[in-house]
C-alpha cells in the first residue's frame, strides 16, 4: 500500500496514457534503454552482479488485430 496526492495519480495516468498511444516497438525500444540504463548504473554499485546481467526471458507473440 502507497499514500499518494491526486497529482501524482494524474501525472502516473498521462504518462501511461501517453506510452499506450505509441506503437509496441517503440515500448519495446524504451524498455530496452532503460534496462541498459539500469545495467550501467549497476556496474558501478556491484559489478560482480552486472556481470551476470539480467536473468529471464522474453517471449514476443504475435497477436492479431481486433
Amino acid at each position: 500500500m502507497r499514500l499518494t496526492t491526486f497529482e501524482e495519480l494524474n501525472t502516473a495516468n498521462a504518462r501511461l496514457t501517453y506510452w499506450l498511444t505509441r506503437p509496441p516497438v517503440e515500448r519495446i525500444a524504451e524498455v530496452e534503454r532503460l534496462r541498459r540504463e539500469y545495467l550501467e548504473w549497476l556496474r558501478g554499485v556491484r559489478a560482480d552482479v552486472a556481470s551476470e546481467g539480467l536473468r529471464g526471458s522474453l517471449r514476443l507473440v504475435e497477436r492479431p488485430e481486433p
